[in-house]
């Protein structure tokens, strides 16, 4: 398996796990947008091949997501609820993506971390997507466990 097997099913993964557990949808691709507020969360995988796989939201667009997801408003949410929303959204995310890549195959997930803006981002393959208020990026790296 490489890297294409998984990146194909970024986009639809993208908009099925918003639609279905964020009641929000994407914009479609889009260029990549980092601002200093981003939160990022990662989980790693283990199955056929090992990997991580990398989100990045704007705070923006996390809070409304998490306000979405909690079925809360935005103003009543602090930044740890917030930060857990972003955690389940890449395990949803990852989740979704390498069960498509390989059906057949049994997957283990890590447990999903946030990690600072000022830690080493893996490179990887990237795919950015506009979403409400910002921007949705996935970032996988295989071979490398966080």
């Amino acid at each position: 398996m490489n890297a294409g097997d998984f990146e194909k099913h970024f986009a639809p993964a993208a908009a099925a796990v918003l639609e279905s557990m964020f009641f929000s949808e994407t914009a479609g691709p889009c260029g990549a947008s980092h601002m200093p507020g981003d939160l990022q969360a990662r989980v790693a995988f283990w199955g056929k091949v090992s990997g991580v796989l990398s989100v990045r939201v704007s705070e923006a667009s996390a809070r409304a997501l998490a306000a979405s997801f909690l079925g809360e408003t935005e103003e009543s949410l602090d930044a740890i609820q917030i930060g857990q929303v972003v955690c389940e959204l890449a395990n949803m995310l990852c989740g979704w993506i390498v069960s498509k890549a390989e059906s057949k195959c049994v997957w283990e997930l890590g447990a999903p971390e946030l990690f600072s803006a000022h830690e080493e981002e893996s490179e990887g393959t990237e795919q950015n997507f506009g979403i409400e208020h910002g921007t949705l990026t996935l970032v996988l790296c295989l071979g490398v466990i966080a």
